[in-house]
């Protein structure tokens, strides 16, 4: 009996999408009936060839044909994880090598008459299993079965696996990221597949940009508008008679005049094609660099605390100054609380609890909660740019908001808390034009917020309003961001830290090996809460986890440093503040800093938001659990009515 998923996309095709999928199925159709397995490659990785097999695959199902989706590429799948399946209990590498069959791995999908055999575990020997007589045999069952099978093979630049599958199909296609590659490493890998005898069905040139500042984007509303009136209106009419064909000439003649506008359009079109693809390249670049170093990390709380200690040393005794600072801070605090819900799914109100019920209450699984008031969250940057903070013009270069947290600061029991947000997480983020005017609200991961704006305080504001959104709209009563750069002087202030290594990053650094203690200072520390391979799928939650541990040692570091010497605060604030933005007044810094005697925080008082990692078309984005969201707001900010 088969295997049963149900296969989650993340964003809906549009028109022009399901219209070249369906060109690209009509065109291997009129290929002849005799193509019917088909293998799909790309030069390098990140070029989409495992979208495009999905798709077509997809295509092929809705037509009517009953499909196959086979994940060849054993190496490094990506199926699974992007499209949310779920456990799968058997895959390819489990048939190849003998322990099941393969119509007992074969899915079926909520997708009529489309299946998928996942690949399964990783083997040490893909090559040698996908060149065996038992893959041969298997295609050669599976055809009898299934009217198109399309296999989805690793990039043929990177390994040899493409070519040893595509020998014993019935034609390739070879995927192509639009300007990524040279015109050289395309002919190299045609070339590669000419040698297996393989029949090279076309280049799907992938990932062009259909917007409407796009060349193809334009196009398409510049036809839809010319053209796609006529058809609708016109087309049905047509017959043999006289009128008809008199109707048909004219139109035709229409249709001759709007192509010759059409025509002179394109012309003027392309150059802007030509400027546009040359400022996308410039941006390109830019991004390889930024993402090269960007994912800043959670060492930031530790500089914001020497920050407020440095406040309290030149303002401590400047009482006024902490009155002015606390009046500032708690301003209207009681009037302002979270959105949430008062009553969630079984949690109704009985009567006796609707008569004594007061704004702001919420209930919660038979329990009563409201908001605690005295409260104070801040929200702590880590942004991904190097040098002192200053402003850029407006537009998208304020830079990347990699590490977010709030801290949290209840004067009820004296505790700090701190709340880890993925940099990945998707949200409501506003976007805004090169003259700073509000355009629309899109779901994009929450990180981007801060490239809006002016680079310093107006991104900031962005940031934090996206941040508040997120949390039902939480008070936040001030910010401070951080560029990425400061990290090894911040780390190197308090001598170092101090970990067991979580990972294995001896491809950045030689000395960080997995399970060894190690002494972070200067770039290794930076690299321990920076880096992540991109390459690897959850990377961003397994670098959440070095950086929760490293800014927990970083924090009784500091604290012990700063108790033999209080000048490492003053160390901390000189490296900090010229690469630092706040809207934390020296008032309020003073009012902070007379607190902190009386706060202390601990490991258990690190919380992350959970939810999944999923992967995006290019890149991967985090969906919160919104039940466990909810709890952690009432556990953090709200106390219990008994």
């Amino acid at each position: 009996m088969m295997q049963e998923v149900k296969l989650y996309f993340q964003k809906k095709n549009g028109f022009y999408t399901k219209e070249a999928f369906k060109t690209l199925r009509s065109n291997i159709e009129f290929s002849g009936d005799a193509i019917r397995v088909i293998a799909v490659t790309s030069c390098m990785a990140h070029e989409g060839k495992s979208s495009v097999a999905m798709e077509l695959a997809k295509s092929f199902a809705e037509a009517g044909n009953k499909t196959l989706l086979i994940d060849a590429d054993m190496r490094k799948s990506v199926l699974i994880g992007r499209y949310k399946t779920g456990a799968v209990k058997y895959g390819l590498s489990h048939c190849l090598i003998g322990k099941n069959q393969f119509m007992d791995a074969i899915c079926e999908t909520d997708i009529a008459k489309l299946h998928v055999l996942f690949a399964g575990p990783v083997p040490p020997n893909p090559s040698e299993l996908l060149g065996s007589r038992k893959f041969v045999e298997m295609l050669g069952a599976l055809r009898k079965t299934f009217s198109y099978i399309i296999i989805d093979t690793p990039p043929l630049g990177s390994v040899i696996d493409a070519a040893v599958v595509a020998r014993n199909c019935d034609g390739t296609i070879l995927v192509i990221e639009n300007n990524a590659i040279s015109y050289r490493f395309a002919q190299k890998v045609k070339d590669q597949l000419d040698k297996t005898g393989s029949r090279i069905l076309g280049v799907v040139l992938n990932k062009i940009s259909m917007s409407g500042k796009g060349y193809y984007g334009h196009y398409g509303k510049y036809y839809g508008r010319y053209y796609g009136k006529y058809y609708g209106k016109y087309y049905g009419e047509y017959g043999t008679d006289a009128e008809s064909l008199e109707k048909q000439e004219k139109e035709e003649q229409l249709h001759i005049e709007l192509q010759r506008e059409f025509i002179e359009h394109q012309k003027r079109e392309e150059r802007e094609r030509r400027e546009q693809e040359k400022r996308e390249k410039r941006q390109r670049r830019r991004q390889k660099i930024r993402h090269a170093a960007i994912e800043s990390a959670k060492y930031i709380l530790a500089a914001m605390a020497g920050i407020l200690l440095i406040g309290g040393m030149f303002l401590g005794g400047m009482e006024v100054a902490k009155a002015m600072g606390k009046r500032s801070l708690l301003c209207d605090s009681d009037k302002i609380r979270p959105q949430l819900r008062p009553a969630i799914g079984s949690s109704e109100l009985t009567m006796e609890e609707a008569a004594r019920w007061r704004d702001g209450w919420v209930k919660y699984q038979d329990a009563i909660y409201q908001y605690n008031q005295d409260i104070l969250t801040f929200l702590v940057m880590g942004i991904d740019k190097e040098g002192d903070a200053a402003a850029v013009k407006e537009g998208t270069d304020g830079g990347q908001a990699d590490a977010l947290f709030l801290v949290v600061m209840n004067p009820k029991d004296g505790s700090v808390k701190i709340i880890g947000i993925n940099r990945n997480t998707m949200a409501d983020i506003d976007i805004y034009n090169g003259e700073g005017a509000y355009i629309t609200t899109t779901k994009a991961q929450i990180a981007v917020q801060h490239g809006f704006g002016n680079g310093v305080e107006k991104s900031c504001e962005y940031q934090k309003e996206a941040v508040q959104r997120l949390f039902y709209n939480l008070p936040i009563h001030g910010y401070a961001a951080i560029n990425m750069s400061a990290i090894p002087t911040i780390n190197d202030a308090v001598g170092g830290i101090d970990v067991t290594a979580l990972e294995d990053l001896t491809e950045i650094d030689k000395k960080i090996v997995e399970g060894s203690q190690i002494h972070l200072s200067g770039e290794s520390a930076f690299w321990y809460v920076k880096y992540r391979d991109t390459d690897v799928f959850g990377s961003a939650d397994m670098r959440l986890e070095r950086q929760r541990q490293y800014l927990t040692k970083f924090i009784g570091t500091a604290e012990q440093q700063i108790g033999n010497n209080i000048s490492v605060a003053l160390d901390l604030y000189n490296a900090v503040s010229p690469q630092m933005v706040t809207d934390i007044s020296l008032d309020e810094a003073a009012y902070l800093a007379s607190l902190l005697p009386d706060y202390r925080f601990d490991e258990n008082g690190f919380y992350l938001v959970e939810g999944e990692t999923v992967m995006g078309e290019e890149f991967e984005e985090f969906y919160p659990d919104e039940d466990a969201l909810y709890e952690l707001i009432l556990d953090v900010f709200y106390e219990r009515v008994e």
